[in-house]
């Protein structure tokens, strides 16, 4: 079991309504805990968030992949590790291409 502690940043979740300075553990890629750690759960790994932003995946509504095209697979993973870099989870292409992706 992977276990992780994001402390002290800046925690965003509009769903939650949530905007404020928290702690959070993630066990096996899922938030268990907010603030205190749930019984008999240690971190494996922690993560200084002082003064970062912690938020849910952002999705971006109109990612232009520049594919298909004779080096789309090169294209794609590079548009893709991007999106990652920047907190991107999600990506949604329009279909404007020729042909349509």
């Amino acid at each position: 079991m992977s276990r992780l502690l994001i402390s002290g940043g800046q925690l965003i979740d509009p769903r939650n309504k949530l905007d404020g300075k928290h702690d959070l553990y993630i066990a096996d890629g899922c938030v268990v805990a907010l603030d205190h750690a749930p019984p008999a759960v240690s971190a494996d790994e922690q993560i200084d968030a002082s003064g970062k932003i912690v938020c849910p995946g952002l999705i971006d509504l109109c990612a232009r992949v520049r594919s298909p095209g004779a080096d789309s697979a090169y294209a794609l993973e590079k548009e893709l590790r991007s999106a990652v870099a920047g907190g991107i989870t999600r990506l949604v292409c329009p279909p404007d291409t020729m042909p349509v992706i």
